[in-house]
């Protein structure tokens, strides 16, 4: 006489049913069975995770926080060498009066002729602020190549270039329309190297290499994706070592025979 337990396993039930093999004259067969349901993860109508906007809300706090500590140590720097002033309301006049010091219109001078202390401090802390879109996947597939943000930095790099400006700024100027547009890392990474050598030849006391190191890893260093590592679980034949991941030949090794049972199984 043996049991035979069974089981259905879905994505939010459990089926389960008890069978025992009984004799001639006591045939015993099903014994007990059941099922266990779980709230659904995604939305009955619209099929999305139910977490998504509580998820949204926490990377957009993420984001602000994030980018608030790097205006902050970036003021700290620049006021530490005198390309921002050190009173608390002349720096916030500088760095909130977009008339009196159009950022744009110093990023185009800063290109050709010398700048005051505080107009060069102006231009790197407005680069801090919108230091434009840079992905952390370390391959690029095809859909997210032809995605709406790399399509619209394609042609905004296009733009740039039929247009004869030597940089994003310089071509910003002359647009009337400077915000909702998509903009590379890069972009103002070259940016930057061209308005720091310029002005490097009329201050070449302040504007150090050291300091350049410095100011550079502020505005545009991003942190890299979390390791994910420890999610992966022990090995249930050897519980000292992780388990291999499904894609190794190892494990479809491992798998085939059980696989090729399930086939011929009627």
């Amino acid at each position: 006489m043996s049991t035979t337990l069974g089981l259905d396993l879905g994505t939010n039930s459990i089926g389960w049913a008890l069978t025992e093999e009984g004799t001639e004259n006591n045939p015993k067969g099903l014994v007990a069975c059941g099922v266990r349901i779980f709230q659904e993860a995604v939305d009955a109508k619209t099929r999305t995770p139910k977490n998504q906007a509580r998820r949204a809300a926490r990377s957009a706090r993420k984001i602000i926080a994030r980018r608030k500590m790097r205006k902050q140590a970036l003021a700290a720097i620049l006021k530490h060498v005198d390309l921002l002033p050190s009173d608390d309301c002349s720096y916030q006049a500088i760095v909130a009066n977009s008339e009196t010091l159009n950022p744009y219109l110093l990023r185009k001078r800063g290109l050709d002729e010398k700048l005051e202390p505080y107009e060069l401090g102006r231009i790197l802390y407005h680069l801090c602020q919108r230091r434009g879109f840079k992905s952390n996947r370390k391959a690029l597939d095809k859909s997210h190549e032809d995605g709406k943000i790399k399509q619209s930095i394609t042609n905004l790099s296009k733009q740039i270039q039929d247009s004869g400006c030597r940089t994003l700024g310089e071509f910003l100027f002359n647009q009337k329309q400077k915000r909702n547009i998509y903009t590379d890392r890069s972009m103002y990474e070259r940016e930057f190297e061209l308005i720091w050598n310029k002005q490097c030849e009329f201050y070449p006391s302040i504007l150090t290499n050291a300091l350049k190191i410095k100011i550079h890893r502020t505005i545009f260093f991003q942190r890299d994706l979390k390791i994910q590592k420890y999610l992966v679980g022990y090995c249930s034949l050897e519980p000292q070592r992780k388990r291999a991941a499904r894609a190794r030949l190892e494990f479809q090794d491992f798998r085939l025979p059980f696989v090729s049972m399930m086939d011929e199984t009627p």
